[in-house]
């Protein structure tokens, strides 16, 4: 035999070990994923129930439990929850913990020392040990039910195979843990907003930061009407830019996504059947599987029929509708954090100042465990107000948020299981333990009502916009408000609700609630004059549609001041732009090239114009972001290039605003100047596509085949209209429905149900949700029966 055939040889058998190992490694890998699948049909004997339960799944995995006591119901969504999203649960409540280190290394550490500064796992004890006894024991049959279903998989979620880790078994506390995550997304922007007020106070000249902050707009459209109407802001005198630059700068960062939400309601005299009807989509960020869980809970005995959406984590629904009454929510934006600025003790940087004189600061070690490294211990300050946040700069503040408080968390929305109309959950409302949210609230005789849900605190008198001395004054907080001195609107003339995160209410109540962010009111706006467009013989469709309108109406004017700039332009390459401008088709549509054209542009005028006005911020504070100091941003943008003052632009345009314009379309529309897109092919779609993924695809290779949802363009955009949507973020649910009628409502969701990429449903329902199909809001015909019974 030659050496040439014995090489050839050799090769051939170590190909032939190298397909051979690989073949054995994917068959390991597909049988370690195979056998994290769920249980989806047979028989499971349980020593916790106490009856005969089942767990019914539709072909699309939406999940009707059926048991004989409310007790095994909490058990039954545990295991549900347990076996198909565990993974998803525990990453909440690590975020929350801080605990994000123990599965992915340093990667998570400066989150961890960022959120452990408000100690949640030890709050969570303290949550629950304030808990009534019958919702302590609810807690702890879903906790078992949680643990119970990850033992009973086959093997660990696959996520644990991928990151060498062991599931931790769920708590009691866990749960409180996945709520207060909520208080993260929703909430936590509270805080960055006074110290971005803050940062611009103590670098701007007091007139432009007034300018810059508006506290209402043009686009307002609460549903308490104002004293007085709004009026154009006047631009301070161009002297109030002496601390400002003299060369243009764009603001480093793009704006994140407001975490939010639109929700109306419609009274029962506006409908065809007679019953209220509720329309709720929330808008969070999404990934996959979805943030939410569907979920219908039945007990045999007729007494409760409860569907809408749950969240993993947690035992009830969170969303959706009992039969009688049906609710949703947007988040609120008032102000439930306050920061505290501190004087320290120059004789003794351990303590603070107070109204009783100096006090020494609490000190808690909180220790941070770190995969494939040391632990490492970090110290967390507290006052008496709250716990001290370090940013780098000499002023030190304690922050002062609800979250921190025990009654921030708790299983109130128990009641919403058992409540028959709308007066009835308004009284209850302020005793609800979950980020303060704007709740929409309809019932089947037909009454309709909006409320906070969540705890408000009551300030004492004081200016609370911004960081101050609490020390040298009377202020801080003296409890809760209570029902009386809650804002309420119940059945009003025009038989109409809408809320969608901006300003709800006006006058005293507004500055009762504070305002915490609110987002502009476009949205509002829009979805407002929607309802006041439709007449009585109200259906689901009609609303629905509501939450799909792309209608470009906040853009409309930077279309018409666009196409002036356009045609008053001197340069050819900028007259080729016209047409489709002027032909954009007012929607945030894929197809059409106008609208991506006038929003970037927009965008770019943003970014240059409050870049110039806010560089002297960004120059004295590294964390200066005039992006999360306010939502309203663009009344003075408008009202600077509707005027055109002088003296307000950069020294290089020479007060030529055309110029500075045209300068602005150029960057906004590079990628199609330098030929890199050919103008028909930059298309809004072509921007705005669904990137919709596992938390971990990115990080392993070849994961994204089987974990991630297609990329598919889309329609709508990330702000400003009803139909949200962005390339991670947007309407994370869709409901429709009217208490008493639900057969006929409708609900989506992205991403589907399973957290398993290899579960028969895996993204079930992402299509429908993507194109905008209404599918059913309970589940359909019973395809896998899975039965309970107690262990005897």
């Amino acid at each position: 035999m030659t050496n040439r055939s014995r090489l050839l040889i050799n090769l051939y058998r170590l190909l032939l070990g190298v397909v051979v190992l690989l073949f054995l490694t994917a068959g390991g890998l597909y049988f370690f994923f195979r056998s994290s699948l769920p249980i989806l049909e047979g028989n499971i004997k349980s020593a916790t129930i106490q009856g005969h339960m089942a767990v019914e799944r539709d072909e699309n995995g939406n999940a009707t439990l059926i048991a004989d006591n409310r007790l095994d119901l909490a058990y039954g969504t545990g295991f549900v929850h347990g076996q198909e999203r565990f993974f998803q649960m525990d990453l909440s409540r690590r975020m929350a913990a801080g605990e994000l280190s123990e599965l992915f290394g340093t990667l998570a550490l400066d989150m961890d020392k960022r959120n452990r500064l408000h100690r949640f796992r030890t709050r969570a004890k303290w949550a629950f040990d304030h808990m009534a006894e019958d919702h302590k024991n609810l807690m702890y049959h879903y906790v078992a039910g949680i643990n119970d279903g990850l033992k009973t998989l086959g093997s660990k979620p696959f996520e644990y195979w991928l990151l060498g880790q062991e599931p931790r078994p769920w708590t009691v506390e866990d749960s409180f843990l996945v709520i207060y995550s909520m208080y993260f997304a929703l909430q936590g922007g509270n805080i960055e907003v006074d110290l971005q007020k803050y940062f611009l106070e103590q670098s701007l000249d007091q007139r432009l930061v007034n300018f810059l902050l508006p506290s209402k707009t043009e686009w307002d459209a609460p549903l308490q009407l104002d004293a007085t109407p709004w009026t154009a802001q006047e631009i301070p005198s161009v002297d109030a830019l002496s601390s400002s630059v003299t060369e243009l700068a764009f603001l480093k960062n793009e704006r994140n996504e407001l975490p939010g939400s639109n929700n109306w309601a419609v009274s029962g005299k506006m409908t065809k059947t007679g019953a209220a009807m509720l329309s709720n989509d929330m808008h969070l960020g999404i990934s996959a599987p979805s943030t939410w869980f569907r979920l219908r809970l039945k007990l045999s005995d007729q007494s409760l029929d409860i569907s809408g959406v749950s969240l993993p984590g947690t035992p009830l629904i969170i969303a959706g509708s009992n039969g009688s009454v049906a609710w949703g929510y947007t988040n609120s934006f008032v102000d439930t954090a306050d920061l505290v600025a501190l004087t320290i003790n120059p004789d003794n940087p351990d303590q603070y100042k107070t109204k009783n004189g100096y006090e020494n600061f609490s000190h808690y070690d909180e220790i941070i465990k770190i995969k494939d490294a040391e632990d490492i211990t970090i110290t967390v300050k507290e006052t008496i107000w709250g716990p001290v946040m370090d940013i780098g700069i000499a002023q030190k503040f304690a922050v002062q948020w609800t979250a921190h408080h025990w009654e921030a968390v708790n299983m109130g929305l128990m009641a919403m299981e058992k409540v028959e109309n709308v007066r009835d959950i308004m009284k209850i409302a302020p005793t609800f333990g979950i980020p303060t949210q704007n709740a929409m609230l309809t019932d089947r005789q037909g009454n309709i009502g909006w409320i906070h849900f969540g705890a408000l605190p009551r300030r004492k008198s004081g200016d609370y916009s911004k960081p101050s001395d609490w020390s040298e004054s009377d202020m801080g907080w003296d409890g809760w408000l209570n029902f009386d001195e809650y804002p309420k609107i119940y059945n009003p003339e025009n038989n109409r609700l809408w809320s969608a995160n901006s300003r709800v209410v006006s006058g005293a109540d507004y500055a009762k609630v504070g305002d915490g962010g609110t987002d502009i009111g476009a949205r509002q706006h829009q979805i407002r004059d929607n309802l006041m467009a439709l007449d009585k013989e109200i259906v689901e469709g009609d609303l629905y549609a509501i939450q799909m309108d792309n209608r470009a109406i906040f853009w409309d004017r930077w279309q018409k001041q666009l196409l002036i700039i356009l045609n008053n332009s001197s340069d050819s390459r900028l007259k080729l732009f016209i047409p489709p401008v002027e032909n954009w088709g007012g929607r945030a549509d894929i197809a059409s090239v106008g609208f991506r054209l006038v929003k970037n542009y927009r965008q770019m005028v943003y970014r240059g114009m409050m870049g110039y006005l806010t560089k002297a911020c960004t120059d004295k504070f590294d964390l200066c972001n005039y992006n999360k100091a306010t939502n309203q941003m663009e009344s003075p943008l408008w009202r600077l290039v509707d005027v055109k003052p002088l003296g307000w632009l950069p020294p290089e345009y020479h007060d030529d605003w055309q110029v500075f314009f045209e300068a602005m379309a150029y960057k906004a529309w590079e990628p199609v100047m330098k030929g890199e897109i050919p103008l028909r092919d930059y298309i809004w779609g072509e921007e705005n596509r669904a990137e919709i993924k596992h938390p971990l695809s990115k990080a392993v290779p070849l994961l994204s085949l089987i974990t991630d949802m297609p990329e598919n363009m889309q329609n709508g955009v990330h702000e400003k209209m009803p139909h949200i949507a962005g390339h991670d973020f947007g309407q994370s649910e869709r409901i429709v429905v009217s208490p008493g009628h639900e057969q006929d409502g409708v609900m989506n969701i992205p991403a589907g149900q399973s957290g398993h990429p290899l579960s028969p449903y895996y993204g079930a329902g992402h299509k429908d949700w993507l194109e905008g199909n209404m599918t059913p809001f309970l589940p359909g015909a019973t395809k896998y029966s899975l039965q309970f019974s107690p262990l005897k």
